[in-house]
């Protein structure tokens, strides 16, 4: 299994008699480190300031606060989006944020972003793109 998973999952596939434990591999799972960073943004664009004692600022600050006496809202939300990704997510840089165009938004009925920005791996930088849509409940689902 190689490095491009986080512990938590490396460690769960040891448990499950997913194979020897095994070193650095000699070439990196590109797929496997995009994979890796999606489910990162998930739970970082779903975390809210405040829900962690030991990063207080860690996600988003609460979407409300966002709009409260702004008429400039979805620039906000995409720099806090930007600006979160770019504190927490070490791997991506060159991050870019830009809301989805309307009629793309309606064929879904969910306010959508798109992320890009550059991989950093071992094998060395990869243009990758992210497309993130907010659910009913105010959830982040990060899309492949």
């Amino acid at each position: 299994m190689s490095r491009e998973h986080t512990l938590l999952k490396r460690m769960a596939a040891l448990g499950e008699g997913g194979g020897s434990r095994s070193g650095a591999t000699a070439s990196e799972d590109v797929g496997a480190l995009m994979e890796s960073v999606r489910d990162h943004l998930a739970r970082l664009l779903n975390a809210r300031h405040g829900m962690c004692e030991a990063l207080p600022d860690y996600g988003l600050p609460a979407l409300n606060d966002l709009v409260v006496g702004s008429g400039d809202y979805m620039q906000r939300v995409e720099e806090a989006i930007r600006t979160t990704i770019e504190q927490y997510e070490p791997r991506l840089r060159r991050v870019r944020v830009t809301r989805l165009a309307e009629e793309e938004e309606s064929q879904t009925k969910k306010l959508a972003f798109r992320v890009d920005a550059t991989l950093v791996g071992r094998s060395g930088q990869h243009r990758v793109w992210y497309q993130t849509e907010v659910t009913g409940a105010g959830d982040f689902e990060v899309l492949d």
